[in-house]
This record gives C-alpha cells, sequence and structure tokens, in this order.
C-alpha cells in the first residue's frame, strides 16, 4: 500500500507532511475528469501544495486557531506570542492556562470573548472532551467534529480547519468558509455566492477528494 503522506522537514518536533506524489496525481486526475471547469481550474493553479503541520496536538491546534481567528496573521501572531511569553515561549497545559488570570490573557490582547473560548478550550481538554493525539486517529471526521464543536465558542469552521491542516484528513468540505464559496462562484461563473447546501450537494461529486477540491477552490477567485 503506498503512502499518502511525504515527511519533508523535522526540526526539533516540528513535522511538516506533503502529499505524495502517487496521492497528488489520482486526485488531480479524478477532479481533472469531473467537468472542464475543473479541468481547467487545476491547469490553471497547478499542482496541489497542500502542507499539513503536525507538530501540535488538538489541544494546541484549537488554542492557535481561535487565536488566529478574524486577525491580520502579524497581528495575530504578535499576540500569540506575547500569550505565550507568559509559559517562557512554550505551549501552556490545559492545567498551566486554568490557573491563569483571564484578565492577564486579555493582557495579551485577546479580546473577553477569546479569552473565555481559551479557558474553555483548557477546561475542555482536562475533561477529556478534546483527545489526545492517540486517541483521535481513531475517531472519524464526524466524531471529532461532534466533540470539538460541543465546545462553546469552537465552530464547525474551526475543526474543518483542525481536520484539514492539523490531522491531514482528505475528504473535509468547509462549506462555510468564504474563500470555498467565491471560489465555487468563480468556478462555475455564478451571479452569486453558492449557500452551504449546495456546495454540500455539489461536493458529493468531490469525494473522496473534497480536501483537495478545497484547496484549489481557495484559489480560484
Amino acid at each position: 500500500m503506498r503512502s499518502i503522506y511525504c515527511i519533508r522537514w523535522q526540526k526539533n518536533s516540528l513535522v511538516i507532511k506533503t502529499l505524495s506524489n502517487h496521492y497528488i496525481k489520482s486526485s488531480v486526475a479524478f477532479l481533472s475528469g469531473l467537468d472542464k471547469d475543473w479541468e481547467g481550474l487545476i491547469k490553471k493553479i497547478g499542482t496541489c501544495h497542500l502542507k499539513i503541520s503536525s507538530e501540535l496536538s488538538p489541544y494546541e491546534s484549537l488554542l492557535k486557531t481561535i487565536a488566529y481567528q478574524q486577525l491580520h496573521s502579524k497581528a495575530a501572531e504578535s499576540i500569540f506570542q506575547r500569550f505565550l511569553s507568559q509559559f517562557n515561549g512554550h505551549f501552556p497545559t490545559a492545567h498551566e492556562l486554568v490557573k491563569l488570570d483571564p484578565i492577564l490573557i486579555r493582557a495579551s490582547g485577546f479580546s473577553q470573548t477569546k479569552t473565555e473560548t481559551l479557558l474553555r478550550i483548557a477546561e475542555a481538554s482536562i475533561n477529556k472532551i478534546i483527545p489526545n493525539e492517540k486517541e483521535i486517529i481513531y475517531l472519524s471526521d464526524d466524531e471529532i467534529i461532534k466533540r470539538l464543536s460541543s465546545i462553546k465558542g469552537v465552530g464547525i469552521w474551526t475543526v474543518q480547519m483542525l481536520l484539514i491542516f492539523n490531522l491531514g484528513r482528505l475528504d473535509v468540505l468547509p462549506a462555510n468558509d468564504l474563500g470555498i464559496q467565491k471560489g465555487y462562484q468563480a468556478l462555475k461563473k455564478l451571479d452569486a455566492l453558492p449557500k452551504p447546501k449546495l456546495l454540500l450537494t455539489a461536493g458529493e461529486a468531490w469525494k473522496p477528494y473534497r480536501t483537495i477540491a478545497s484547496w484549489y477552490l481557495w484559489r480560484a477567485h
């Protein structure tokens, strides 16, 4: 059985995986064969270069995703580094985070809402709602979405980003993502943005490569 991933770089516990050439060729051939629109898009964009950064635990990945949401990357990075500086530059354990005064979390630059969400994520990790790296391997995408989105402040989109970019799940379609919607609108030359329901229906034809389809749609507009 061919491996789906190749480890391209490993340093200081950082592991970045890329998709194998065989998997890329198979997924591109499948999507290109759907219709002329997909064929043209893939020719225009070129080879898929999806990277999966698996150095973070599910708990850590959720913290970082929430921290970066709705912020420009430079601002988010600055805030997040100030937050980590309170833990000597390292990700805090869940127990360390819940012991930190919320005022100090806010002082990093987080809003009250984000501060509360970060603390809920820590509590959920302590209460085993968030699975660890070994446990999450055996859970389906739907099971992971159900468990993690039960945490107030953590939406389905957030969990889908974890599925794609941290866990490397290959059949994920974030239908509520504005970039995906704009991409499909451009692909099919639609007058209006497609509703999530329309995307999910269309996406049935993209299985089992919906993550790869999403990667191309993010770049289609």
